[in-house]
């Protein structure tokens, strides 16, 4: 199974992936050394066949993740899964890749987990069969023999083999993580048990043996002695039983404390937590600890929220039940937590995201939001909201302000707020309107965009100004909405546009154009400004004194470099200020002096640093000296692109890489050079990723049409991030590949829709991958086209598994046509 076919089935979902796998016929996923997580339906596959380095790699990545505060915690109900297998190579991979504790001391306790005896095995006719203990695996009992370090010597404490407990007794001093201070007192029992009389006497001679601390001297003497040792097992049934960790949780009260508990066993006592709880809430740590299982019995979790509701963010895999109690604490952002959750975890589907959760805001912003875990569900809901919004405005347009005027307080589903019965009255005024703010114009917005550019006017024309300005800072905002906000909005809402960090580029210049200083500073704080743009914007001074004084803060090469373009004084002396101290800074620095000196006169360079073509000009009276040491330094970047070969591996400001660092650098000479036709060239690449980059070089490298089948030229995605203009003249060569398709997304000049359109396949399902806006788009556009058709499906995840050039609309056209 390609990555391709494996990206494909993040669209499709668990229940249609799966019946997608089972038709493929294709083999179990092969191990492989990336921890990156699997599709429902994939990993479910992969469970099955037992395929334990794939699952152990996921469990890796998201604990991984997890640590870093990026991901979710690991879900050690599927590792469960694994070891139910009894399989001593499964068990290897375990043992070997799992940074669970308990999970590597129960697989060297070789005790069998099944759930119920193999479909081989007849209990009647071999009752010892199901006593049998698993097999370790040879080799990973002589890697423990050979290499054991101190973790794997730590959990061989816990072995079931007496040669691998006497090894790590002799071994090291602790349990550690696998079992603690008590280990050892354990692994002596264990010996013990084993007839090993010997061993254990060597190793109480020569390895110190710790108990508890106030022990009584009659418990060295049976741990000693060859007597009963009854006061050795009720310690160990302190350390290690079900009433030691009811009480243990029980005087958890930070989460920290609950989790290093219930990581420490294999499976918590459920029943005897419940009635601990049921006796004596237990406390907040503990319930945290205890919520995240996914294996915590519904009945426990619906007590433990019960006595702390707020812990229901810490349910991994929420449902409705979860939600209701969401719904009773009435807070937004921790509801929309827990449904975002739900969403990604399969545990809310797609009817009920749209028919039973609530409130209506919350759920339809979770149709736009979250990760690929979540787009099939997404998609699915989405095509049911799109009928249910067709059906009540298609004969009703006037029922859009119906919609906008319940969203902020209705208490219902998507659905029921769809279906609601219209207003018998006449409309209320605009200005009696509520101005939607945060989840509420986000929701309205997704509706925009699921009804598509036609409902934009019926669903806008009774907005005014300060009503369409939420709407424009809205995530992901719909184009055509933002198209209708540029060209209907008064200055509120085009500034908010303006700021919005999801708005198209080219939105951002029509934007400019009309001169208004707050959107000009508006689209100038935004990170999708062109830095050409920014140049435009500064060199009409048409910026406001909080962007004025932002700017005079600023020390960095790519704020500062646009600041040439400014006609302020005092932004000049800042960029000659700025980095005195740093030699690649000075023709920047010149450069500044030379602007500030033609437009404000020579006296304007008083009080700047002591720089000798400063002084010179100063002293002189002239911008002559200034103009002469740029022109000097003209002549010698144009020499150095000839003639350089390359940059130094010792840098130092001169040659070309002080052309390089010269933000007055002459494009002419670049072409000239040729320094930017040649992809291999060092030179060129850096000068690609200078924010300065003229559309004009990059417009010559657009790449040409492919000449066959398997050809295909790959785009500089470097320079589309920087320029639209060079996206747009490099689509028409359908299917375009990009060298990082991602990077020109998240920079806005190509738009999810046509990286669809005009990008191969493959690597439209690959990029979606890692770009959930791009996730979203895919999954809608593949349920619209292919449905639930298996064999529709089968056709396209065959033609991605073989690379094949064609782009998805190709893909799915010929899909359907096969079945």
């Amino acid at each position: 199974m390609t990555d391709a076919t494996t990206n494909l089935l993040w669209h499709a979902g668990r229940a249609l992936g799966a019946d997608i796998l089972a038709r493929l016929e294709t083999p179990a996923p092969q191990p492989h050394a990336a921890a990156e997580p699997l599709p429902p339906a994939v990993l479910e596959d992969a469970l099955r066949h037992g395929d334990a380095q794939r699952v152990i790699g996921t469990f890796h990545g998201a604990a991984a993740t997890a640590r870093t505060g990026k991901g979710t915690a690991p879900d050690p109900g599927t590792l469960l899964r694994l070891l139910e297998r009894d399989d001593p190579e499964t068990n290897e991979v375990l043992f070997r890749q799992s940074g669970w504790p308990a999970l590597r001391q129960a697989v060297l306790g070789q005790q069998r987990h099944a759930p119920h005896p193999a479909p081989h095995t007849d209990p009647a006719a071999d009752p010892a069969a199901t006593e049998t203990p698993v097999p370790l695996a040879p080799s990973l009992r002589d890697r423990i023999f050979a290499v054991g370090g101190l973790e794997d010597l730590q959990a061989a404490l816990s072995a079931a083999d007496p040669d691998l407990v006497f090894w790590a007794l002799a071994g090291t001093r602790s349990g550690g993580a696998h079992g603690g201070p008590m280990a050892r007192v354990r692994a002596c029992v264990t010996l013990d048990d084993a007839g090993r009389t010997a061993q254990l006497r060597h190793i109480l001679k020569n390895f110190p043996i710790e108990l508890p601390a106030g022990a009584p001297p009659e418990a060295y003497e049976q741990l000693h002695a060859r007597r009963p040792r009854a006061l050795i097992r009720q310690y160990l049934d302190e350390a290690y039983g079900d009433v030691a960790l009811c009480a243990k949780l029980a005087r958890a009260r930070k989460a920290s404390n609950g989790r290093a508990l219930v990581r420490d066993v294999l499976v918590p006592p459920w029943a005897m937590l419940a009635a601990r709880h049921a006796e004596t809430p237990l406390p907040w740590g503990a319930a945290v600890a205890l919520l995240e299982d996914t294996r915590c019995p519904a009945e426990l979790r619906t007590a433990l929220l019960r006595t702390h509701p707020r812990a229901v963010q810490m349910v991994p895999t929420p449902g409705p039940e979860v939600l209701a109690v969401c719904a009773d604490l009435g807070e937004d952002q921790l509801t929309k937590k827990v449904l975002l959750q739900g969403v990604a975890a399969g545990s809310v589907d797609a009817a009920q995201l749209v028919y039973a959760c609530r409130p209506a805001r919350l759920a339809l912003t979770s149709l736009v939001h979250g990760g690929i875990e979540a787009v099939a569900t997404q998609a699915e809901a989405i095509e049911t909201v799109r009928h249910l919004l067709a059906s009540g405005t298609a004969d009703r347009p006037e029922s859009w302000r119906d919609l906008y005027a319940a969203l902020p307080t209705f208490p219902g589903s998507p659905a029921e707020l769809l279906t609601a019965s219209p207003r018998p009255d006449d409309a209320a005024p605009t200005d009696e309107l509520p101005i939607l703010s945060g989840q509420s114009a986000w929701a309205y917005a997704v509706l925009l965009g699921i009804a598509g550019p036609e409902s934009t006017t019926p669903a806008l024309r009774f907005l005014d100004d300060a009503r369409l300005a939420p709407l424009a800072g809205t995530r992901e905002i719909p184009h055509h909405l933002a198209g209708h906000i540029l060209r209907h909005s008064g200055p509120v809402a085009r500034r908010v546009l303006a700021g919005n960090p999801d708005v198209r580029p080219d939105l951002l210049e029509q934007l400019v154009i009309g001169g208004d200083q707050a959107i000009a500073s508006a689209a100038y704080r935004n990170p999708r400004c062109p830095f050409a743009l920014r140049q435009y914007i500064l060199s009409l001074d048409g910026i406001d004194d909080g962007l004025r004084a932002e700017l005079l803060r600023s020390y960095r090469d790519q704020d500062l470099w646009p600041l040439l373009a400014s006609p302020d004084a005092e932004l000049l002396r800042h960029v000659v200020q700025a980095r005195r101290h740093d030699p690649y800074a000075q023709w920047a620095a010149l450069r500044a002096a030379h602007r500030l000196a033609e437009l404000h006169g020579v006296s304007a360079l008083e009080g700047l640093p002591s720089v000798p073509e400063i002084d010179a000009a100063r002293q002189h009276g002239s911008i002559a000296p200034l103009t002469e040491a740029l022109q000097t330094c003209d002549l010698e970047w144009a020499k150095a692109l000839v003639e350089a070969t390359g940059i130094p591996y010792r840098r130092t400001p001169e040659g070309i890489v002080a052309a390089l660092a010269d933000p007055g650098l002459d494009w002419r000479a670049v072409a000239a050079a040729g320094r930017h036709r040649d992809a291999s060239d060092q030179i060129g690449h850096v000068l690609k990723q200078r924010p300065d980059y003229p559309v004009e070089l990059a417009l010559q490298q657009i790449p040409p049409q492919r000449t066959s089948e398997r050809a295909h030229p790959v785009a500089d995605s470097r320079l589309g991030e920087l320029h639209r203009s060079y996206v747009t003249a490099a689509l028409p060569g359908t299917p375009v590949v990009w060298a990082d398709g991602v990077r020109l997304l998240r920079a806005g000049t190509l738009t999810t829709a046509e990286f669809l359109a005009a990008s191969p396949a493959y690597t439209v399902v690959q990029c979606a991958a890692s770009y959930p806006p791009l996730a979203r788009e895919v999954a809608r556009y593949l349920r619209t086209e292919l449905g639930d058709s298996v064999d529709a499906w089968v056709v396209a995840a065959r033609m991605l598994g073989h690379g094949v050039l064609p782009t998805l609309p190709e893909v799915t056209a010929t899909a359907k046509a096969a079945v």
